[in-house]
């Protein structure tokens, strides 16, 4: 028996539950996975899934194997990849997650320029507020808002992540503007929502961050179309300053600053973008080559904030 093999269809198995999955992932026909895991859980003298006619789940002592070897795996795969990156240009995929906004503003572009100078290289670019784990090898690259950064993670700053009350000039000539936190209930907000729900208002009173109590006229998670409205006059949004730079140096948006200072969605005034991966997929030759250009060019965008 190939144990190795047995162990990526196993660790890929216990992924997706599926056979046809995990046989089209590697280009075998399905009765290879099922023959490849049968041998394993023969060499073992254990059963590592329960099979039905419809689906396919770990046993018990299957998902305590796997988190065994996950991290062999891991560490065959990536040296696998740092002896195959020797070539002369860079190839393979490079697994990206980025918050949306963000990416759509500026990972997009970058990421477009860079697909055009290495063809050869492929991207699985995840946009989505879910935080996607960097240590179990769900992204290489991860593209993001934080204050608390995660443990053995390289963190470069991009930008600040604080929040800016907006509204156009023709809603504030028209409506006149809020003078503190408490004055936003009378005017027409739009929120933003995330898997985790809606992000609440925040407002900073006797030390103390506190919700402030709002009924939004419009709720979505698609951050440009907030941009939209705001800009198109139609209430006030709070928004990050990456996403308003521009409408703001161009007019189509105002900043509007309360007496009772700044406002926050986490209660955090302090957090800020990073670009994060872990140090060992640095010496993949892909990986750096996509750290490096996309940090220069998201950090010079990040920089006219």
């Amino acid at each position: 028996m190939d144990q190795l093999r047995a162990l990526r269809y196993f660790s890929k198995l216990a992924q997706t539950l599926s056979f046809s999955e995990t046989a089209g992932y590697f280009r075998v026909p399905s009765s290879s996975v099922s023959r490849r895991i049968k041998d394993l859980e023969a060499s073992l003298g254990v059963a590592l899934f329960v099979r039905t006619t419809r689906s396919v789940n770990l046993t018990d002592l299957g998902t305590l194997y796997l988190g065994q070897i996950k991290n062999a795996l891991q560490l065959i795969e990536m040296a696998d990849e740092m002896l195959q990156a020797q070539s002369a240009a860079p190839v393979g995929t490079v697994r990206i997650t980025a918050m949306p906004g963000y990416a759509e503003l500026y990972v997009l572009p970058a990421l477009q320029r860079l697909r055009k100078l290495y063809p050869e290289l492929e991207f699985d670019l995840n946009i989505t507020d879910q935080t996607l784990s960097l240590s179990s090898n769900e992204a290489d690259i991860a593209i993001r808002a934080a204050s608390d950064l995660p443990d053995q993670v390289v963190a470069r700053h991009l930008s600040k992540h604080n929040f800016v009350l907006v509204a156009s000039p023709d809603f504030i000539k028209q409506n006149g503007t809020p003078q503190s936190s408490d004055d936003l209930s009378n005017f027409p907000v739009f929120m933003y929502r995330t898997p985790r729900g809606v992000l609440n208002w925040q407002a900073r009173k006797n030390e103390t961050w506190k919700d402030i109590d709002l009924i939004p006229k419009y709720v979505t998670n698609h951050g440009p179309s907030l941009l939209e409205n705001a800009v198109g006059g139609q209430g006030i949004a709070l928004l990050p300053s990456w996403g308003v730079a521009a409408e703001i140096a161009t007019g189509k948006l105002q900043k509007i600053e309360l007496i009772d200072g700044s406002l926050s969605t986490n209660g955090d005034v302090k957090m800020g973008m990073y670009l994060l991966y872990h140090p060992p997929k640095f010496r993949l030759k892909k990986i750096k080559l996509t750290v490096d250009f996309l940090y220069t060019e998201l950090k010079v965008l990040s920089d006219k904030v």
